[in-house]
């Protein structure tokens, strides 16, 4: 790893202040030799007072060296402060980068997912398995989706619901057992249900589903249309299930990978909505906890600012706010952070 500025500041700081640390501990054995002398001069009278100028002479020199360490002390702090600003004005636009970048590559992602489940909707196996539900039809439809499973390895399943919310089949009926299951209260369901044609498209995530075992997943879904056209009858829901963690905290590990090897600080990546909630990062979290940070939408704002936090410790943070892909649009955040302990 090369040395960062950030590093070298603190390096030359430190070694400043035990200098001037030493350097103060001389000057105090001065003044205390100045006062022993002044003393043994009194006491010695006449015979003493040459000794007693040289004395006061030593306190003079001490006293001006006391002024001159100060000063130097001031300069000192200054200058690291100046510095400081220094490289935050590089690392801020290079936090706000990657955190731009890695937005964007999310939004990118997802607007393949969202034209995928528009497109397999239209299947002629899947369309014939919602219409007639048959077992023959049913087994085809799931054989179909598996053959995809298997050249899209980004997706943990494929579903096929009816109109009522009713799992007819699914891709990996050998992983996921979820024939049966009652979808009625998902959000991703309801959408598709209600579309209007088979250019739209619903969405719900990231959720934890019995769709993928438990694991934490994103569901779009497209309704199922007669004879696969975009205004046909509705004959059911299809539905992707994606493998979020997958994408989502991949990226930010990448993003803290590259960092890390630029910097010497803890680097921290997260993509959250614009309210804070956490939705992946690098680092382990509950379920719908926040981002530790004290003006989010202001950060969005700025795009970079330094938060000032407990215990010394001072976070340099970038945002990236979702600009959309084509006709997708996540609306999220990822946000990058460094953390300078002092």
């Amino acid at each position: 790893m090369e040395t960062s500025l950030s590093s070298l500041i603190e390096s030359v700081q430190t070694t400043l202040e035990h200098s001037l640390e030493s350097v103060t501990s001389v000057n105090m054995d001065l003044k205390v030799l100045s006062i022993n002398a002044k003393i043994q001069a009194a006491r010695a009278g006449n015979a003493g007072a040459g000794f007693g100028v040289v004395a006061d002479e030593i306190g003079t020199l001490a006293s001006r060296t006391e002024k001159v360490i100060s000063k130097l002390h001031s300069d000192v702090v200054t200058a690291i402060h100046s510095l400081i600003a220094l490289e935050n004005g590089t690392r801020g636009p290079r936090l706000m980068q990657m955190a731009a970048h890695t937005i964007d590559l999310v939004d990118r992602n997802l607007y393949e997912r969202s034209c995928d489940v528009r497109w397999w909707a239209t299947d002629s196996a899947i369309v014939a398995a919602a219409g007639q539900a048959s077992k023959e039809q049913l087994d085809y439809a799931s054989h179909r989706m598996k053959v995809i499973l298997e050249a899209y390895t980004v997706y943990f399943d494929l579903i096929l619901c009816d109109t009522r919310g009713i799992v007819l089949c699914n891709g990996r009926p050998d992983r996921y057992r979820c024939a049966g299951l009652d979808m009625r209260q998902a959000a991703w369901f309801n959408q598709a249900l209600r579309s209007r044609s088979g250019s739209e498209y619903g969405f719900e995530g990231p959720l934890s589903t019995a769709l993928a075992g438990g694991k934490n997943t994103l569901v779009y879904s497209c309704g199922v249309r007669e004879h696969g056209q975009a205004e046909g009858k509705l004959l059911g829901v299809f539905g992707v299930v994606f493998n979020w963690d997958a994408l989502g905290r991949e990226v930010l590990l990448q993003a803290q990978a590259v960092l890390s090897g630029e910097t010497d600080k803890i680097v921290k990546g997260y993509i959250c909505s614009q309210d804070g909630v956490i939705l992946a990062s690098t680092e382990d979290h509950s379920p719908g906890s926040t981002i530790m940070l004290e003006d989010l939408p202001g950060l969005i704002q700025s795009k970079f600012r330094m938060q000032k936090a407990a215990q010394g410790l001072s976070v340099l943070a970038g945002a990236g706010l979702s600009r959309g892909f084509e006709t997708y649009k996540t609306g999220w955040v990822s946000v990058i952070m460094e953390s300078h302990a002092r």
